[in-house]
């Protein structure tokens, strides 16, 4: 998910996650997720997660230092399995030469064991190429960030250029690793 604050970015996410019964979600902002049981420490979410990680769950994570603890949550999303893994402002840990290796693991190994990371950003220009070279599936929001444009037409064809330049709140640019494209809007 790419584009700027209040695009919808995390709407559509909400949607994706809706039906899936097992989800962990990265909530660096400490507001955008409310479906689920909350946890603002390590040590509290794994003494929980002990209990319920054979079981369906909707877990929260509002971590106090997102940095330093996100490789961390990464290892119990790797040990844990068979789950989706929200991931919101993954620009602030997955910077060219600093993702951390837990990150790279689920990110390259992570559908072996039924993994599916939804990663959220405003800024896609300053993520690790490593991360964005695994995506296969991508959303794209109202962004009008020039570098972060001319990343996307990079990465995806000038035409992009257009299509960014028309879209409205909650409208998107759907691509996939497959080199389909459409537009669609997010629903509340």
């Amino acid at each position: 998910m790419i584009g700027k604050t209040g695009s919808g970015k995390t709407v559509k996410v909400r949607n994706l996650i809706a039906d899936e019964s097992r989800v962990l979600c990265f909530d660096t902002t400490g507001h955008d997720y409310d479906d689920g049981v909350v946890f603002y420490d390590v040590k509290s979410l794994k003494t929980f997660w002990d209990k319920v990680y054979l079981k369906d769950f909707r877990l929260i994570y509002r971590p106090l230092n997102e940095v330093t603890e996100f490789p961390l949550i990464c290892g119990l999303v790797w040990k844990c399995q068979d789950l989706v893994f929200v991931a919101e402002e993954i620009d602030l840990f997955c910077k060219p030469n600093g993702t951390p290796d837990e990150v790279r693991t689920i990110l390259k190994r992570g559908r072996h064991r039924d993994i599916r990371f939804i990663g959220v950003t405003q800024r896609p220009y300053g993520i690790d190429r490593s991360v964005t070279a695994m995506g296969t599936e991508f959303f794209i929001f109202k962004t009008d960030e020039p570098r972060d444009v001319d990343y996307l037409a990079e990465r995806f064809g000038s035409q992009i250029r257009e299509q960014l330049k028309v879209l409205e709140q909650y409208q998107y640019i759907q691509l996939t690793d497959h080199g389909h494209s459409e537009i669609g809007k997010g629903e509340l």
